[in-house]
């Protein structure tokens, strides 16, 4: 049989007690097809069809099917195996691959959310009769791979096939099940009333997802304490513009936290005209922590209210941000129709207490781990991590990172209008800025307690590297207060100031760290240590040094350590620390990334800088635990310009051989 752009091939195989026919179809335009099935000739491209099939004894199958459709604009569809015995569901192998680009002409990796496009849908269907089917889906964008399978229904079917009077091919009745087989976490029913060009789609959706998959999405793992969240949604529209209405979600069977989430989403696949109430409450923020499998921080109750609205390229968002008594109101607004578009916002607040900021920032810490491990882990588990989770191949980047690389101009004023303490009440105010090429946060001044600190922020956002420049000064903290925070028991006190301006790589805390630059100096004046303490750091062994007698507690009356920092390695020749007596010079280097240490101490007699220094401590090794030595003394020292007297008025904790004239 012949059409003009269709050749059929028919040839019979004689078959004892039945019939067999191997038949092959050539389709040179699809658009004559859909003339044939009475169908709007929408689509244009070639295709191919090829099938055996096999009728003995009255049981008719269907076995070596493959069929190739290939549209002028670059999509195409294939389909492989055997329907089997046909009118039996569970005689059913097939293979089909769904790509909306070519393999050589696959969109760029994506970062940004908003360049997230579909490339293919791959479904596998193994149904054998008398065993339970296997099935795989994989979904592949260019910002991510989400990759299931296991035992269970296929992912998709689909009945009630027909013709409208407008030529449209309608499909009544279909079920997409997306996730694992047994357990998808995404299941929508529904119709299409115009499946070729994919538009009049409507369906009612459930989702149940374990809720730590939404701490972490790459995580779609067994449920644990923070139990599951789930919902319904409706889904309406068409390939481009698929709208999300009446979606009510919430978390269930836990009591660490409680996460409501209601709205509509107008423009799903662009993630515009939203509408979104998000509410999070936790009755014990140590409680979620350890849930999380992250160490425990006494924040007490918390609560996080947002509300997220736009219309076309309006955003404006809100949100209320409870821990404790204190509280934070945070607004934004952002009109992305300019060329360059800059987003306004504002963070505020009438009561933060001192102390809960630090069991915030120590629960911020814990929360950071979820993110995985760090840089360096990650490239040695790479290879063990490839074939682990259903999403793979990510490309996209958090959504704060995003946000940084996304060339939109930012500027947010920071009003903290009552800062309350033991010691006190202060306030803060401060300004971040964004633009292209850099990131500016502060100054951030704040005074409380007689203590203060001054810093600024800064970010190249020009290159990859993305280096973060911390600049400022600090001056009137106690040592006793910061090691009462540390938890630290063993006495210790001061007065601590400091400068500094250093520069590293932004990948993690330990990345900067490691990368840091710059220098800084820090002191310390009208100090004190309990001499069991210089025991632990192996200085116990010279008690002269800072007392003339054995007590409890030593005097120290100043510190003064200027130091250079290069890839994160800290080294100094001038630090000088000094008790009412002795003046000890302390020069050497510590390797942040090594954790090791390599520092020579030099005591000597206040105002005596070239006598003999009896017993210099080296110490040497691993920063937890080095190696201490105490030497012979060097010989006397000697000034190259002859200098060997103090001035009348000697400078505290600046070496005293510099001070020569």
């Amino acid at each position: 049989m012949n059409f003009e752009q269709i050749s059929i091939v028919a040839e019979e195989v004689p078959q004892e007690n039945g019939l067999q026919v191997a038949t092959t179809v050539e389709i040179a335009e699809l658009g004559q097809l859909l003339d044939i099935l009475k169908l709007s000739r929408v689509l244009e491209g070639t295709g191919n069809i090829g099938a055996t099939f096999t009728s003995v004894d009255g049981v008719a199958r269907i076995d070596d099917l493959s069929v190739l459709a290939e549209l002028d604009g670059g999509q195409s569809l294939s389909l492989t195996g055997q329907i089997g015995e046909l009118g039996n569901p569970e005689d059913v192998s097939l293979t089909t691959r769904i790509r909306l680009y070519p393999e050589d002409a696959e969109p760029a990796p994506a970062a940004s959310r908003y360049d997230l496009k579909l490339i293919a849908v791959d479904m596998v269907i193994d149904s054998v009769p008398g065993q339970v089917p296997r099935r795989q889906m994989v979904i592949k964008t260019n910002g991510f791979t989400l990759d299931t399978s296991g035992e269970g229904p296929p992912p998709i079917k689909f009945s009630e096939l027909s013709r409208t009077p407008e030529g449209a091919l309608k499909v009544g009745n279909i079920n997409l099940r997306i996730g694992n087989p047994a357990d998808p976490f995404i299941i929508l029913n529904g119709s299409v009333d115009d499946a070729l060009q994919l538009q009049g789609i409507s369906a009612e959706g459930l989702m149940d997802i374990p809720a730590s998959s939404l701490m972490s999405p790459e995580l779609l793992g067994p449920d644990n304490q923070l139990g599951r969240f789930s919902g319904d949604f409706h889904l309406n529209g068409d390939i481009n513009q698929l709208s999300l209405t009446n979606l009510d979600g919430k978390t269930s069977d836990t009591d660490v936290w409680n996460l409501e989430v209601h709205g509509t989403v107008e423009n799903v696949l662009k993630f515009e005209d939203l509408d979104l109430a998000i509410d999070v409450a936790v009755p014990s923020g140590a409680d979620l922590l350890e849930a999380l499998s992250l160490e425990r921080v006494a924040t007490g109750q918390a609560r996080l209210e947002i509300n997220l609205v736009s219309e076309g390229t309006d955003w404006n968002a809100s949100a209320n941000v409870e821990v404790a008594d204190s509280i934070l109101q945070i607004m934004a607004d952002l009109d992305d129709a300019t060329s360059d578009p800059v987003l306004q916002g504002s963070i505020e607040s009438d009561l933060i207490m001192i102390d809960q900021i630090r069991t915030i920032v120590q629960a911020a810490a814990q929360l950071r781990k979820l993110g995985g491990p760090n840089p360096e882990e990650k490239e040695s588990k790479k290879e063990d991590e490839g074939n682990q989770g259903a999403l793979r191949d990510v490309t996209l980047k958090p959504i704060g990172r995003s946000i940084l690389l996304s060339g939109m101009d930012m500027d947010v004023d920071v009003d903290l209008r009552h800062i309350e303490g033991a010691k006190g009440i202060s306030s803060l105010q401060s300004e971040l800025t964004l633009n292209e090429n850099e990131l500016k946060a502060g100054p951030l001044k704040f005074e409380y307690g007689g203590a203060h600190f001054d810093v600024s922020g800064q970010m190249d956002l020009s290159n990859d590297a993305h280096l973060l420049t911390l600049t400022g000064k600090a001056g009137g903290w106690q040592l006793d207060d910061i090691l009462h925070g540390l938890n630290f028991k063993k006495g210790a006190s001061g007065t601590i100031y400091a400068d500094f301006s250093v520069t590293g790589r932004t990948d993690s805390a330990k990345h900067f760290a490691n990368s840091m630059s710059g220098n800084a100096t820090v002191s310390m004046r009208d100090g004190s240590i309990e001499t069991q303490l210089l025991d632990l750091a192996g200085l116990g062994v010279l008690p002269w040094v800072f007392t003339k007698e054995k007590q409890k507690v030593a005097p120290i009356v100043c510190l003064r350590a200027p130091i250079s920092i290069s890839n994160g390695s800290i080294s100094t020749k001038q630090t000088t620390l000094e008790t009412d007596h002795v003046q000890v010079v302390v020069f050497g280097g510590v390797n942040v990334a090594g954790k090791v240490l390599d520092l020579n101490l030099q005591p000597r007699k206040i105002g005596e800088p070239l006598s003999k220094s009896p017993w210099p401590v080296n110490l040497k090794g691993p920063l937890a635990k080095p190696k201490i030595k105490v030497k012979d003394g060097p010989k006397r020292l000697k000034r190259s310009d002859g200098a060997d007297k103090m001035p009348a008025r000697r400078q505290l904790c600046v070496p005293d051989i510099l001070q020569l004239q």
